[in-house]
């Protein structure tokens, strides 16, 4: 007999085939497997792992908000712009929310994140934001406001389960049906250019999935299902949402919505294996040396979220402008800083010389804790 969980949309005179059992299964055993591996990680990893995985979802977060929004822009623009030097993108846009407006929003309310990590970067990169103040700032806030409220309203409808996907197809469902949240239809429009008439597509106005992406680690948390509410970027696409329309297959809007929850999860736990290492790598580099005792955070910070000018460091770390020079000294002697120079402001990242992590790096290796530990967890999960 088929779990209902595993078939949400399936209702009883619509049996799956077995090769939408097949596969569907397939995906949702590694969605549950990388599910499970995070968790596990977040709890047992050690606490200065931490502030560079913060660091790097809230850089993650913030651009793909922005992206979604419509805006267009390269990574080093984003840094550019938040760092106060350069608009974000030089062309203006239809429907799209002012971006600093929106990135305020976005870290106000990261700043009040269950898990004090991110909560606490979130502060101090709220701090550290020059990006330059937006016209029409008012209603970009009031708009953004609104659709977190509504994603954290439609995320609490959700039936609690202990796997997430029956959650998730009833949230895809939600999304189709909100006026806010599902995406526009086409729309096509006869204009006539030198005495011919021809057919345009206008411009439609984003769909802020970001915010149900942010929202749903709620559910994750609440049910017991992750120990820490992370944004799951990357969650909610335009093809997991057209895919729980009505006309298309009830299997098909299973899989794609249980691959998007994997393909999240296991970009979190490749996070969460490249801080560990940059972690693992400071601790030889910088051991015994006084004068750079806080030259290992710098590097977290710029490893995680990017290139920051001088005033944004002391922002983010709460440091002194000398405290900030003696840092960026110790990183130029270890040959680990980079400086750009933009409109006569330094920007400062670091050299990353280790190559970078391949996707499947951790699904793929055996095992990353002893049976003593999973035993430990299970104990401490289930009192």
């Amino acid at each position: 007999m088929t779990s209902p969980l595993a078939f949400p949309c399936y209702g009883p005179d619509e049996p799956p085939s077995p090769a939408d059992i097949e596969a569907l299964c397939a995906t949702q055993v590694h969605a549950a497997r990388a599910l499970g591996q995070l968790d596990a990680a977040l709890t047992w990893c050690p606490p200065d792992i931490y502030p560079i995985l913060a660091a790097r979802l809230i850089r993650e977060t913030l651009i793909s908000a922005l992206r979604q929004e419509g805006h267009a822009f390269t990574d080093a623009r984003f840094h550019a712009w938040f760092a106060g030097l350069v608009p974000l993108s030089d062309e203006p846009l239809q429907f799209a929310l002012a971006p600093r407006a929106l990135v305020t929003t976005l870290l106000a309310e990261m700043t009040r994140s269950s898990w004090a990590p991110l909560a606490d970067a979130a502060r101090g990169f709220e701090k550290a934001c020059l990006a330059l103040r937006d016209l029409d700032n008012h209603p970009a806030v009031e708009a953004a406001l609104a659709a977190i409220d509504e994603a954290a309203a439609l995320v609490a409808d959700l039936e609690p389960a202990p796997l997430p996907f029956a959650a998730l197809a009833a949230l895809h469902r939600a999304i189709g049906q909100s006026p806010r949240f599902a995406p526009a239809e086409r729309a096509i429009e006869p204009i006539t250019l030198g005495g011919r008439q021809v057919a345009i597509e206008r411009a439609r106005p984003p769909s802020p999935r970001w915010a149900v992406e942010y929202a749903f680690a709620a559910h994750l948390r609440a049910t017991g299902a992750l120990s820490a509410v992370l944004p799951l970027n990357g969650l909610i696409r335009l093809d997991t949402v057209r895919a729980a329309d009505v006309d298309e297959k009830p299997a098909h809007a299973a899989i794609v919505q249980s691959e998007a929850l994997r393909d999240a999860l296991n970009h979190l736990n490749s996070l969460l294996v490249e801080a560990r290492d940059i972690c693992r790598d400071l601790a030889d580099r910088y051991s015994g040396k006084r004068a750079s005792s806080r030259a290992p955070q710098l590097y977290g910070l710029l490893s995680g979220f990017g290139p920051l000018r001088s005033s944004q460091i002391e922002a983010v770390l709460g440091a002194t402008r000398l405290g900030v020079r003696t840092m960026l000294a110790a990183l130029s002697q270890a040959g680990d800083l980079t400086i750009e120079t933009l409109s006569g402001v330094k920007l400062y990242s670091v050299t990353h010389t280790r190559a970078p992590l391949a996707p499947s790096a951790l699904t793929d290796e055996p095992g990353h804790f002893s049976s003593e530990a999973l035993e430990d967890y299970d104990v401490t999960r289930h009192n």
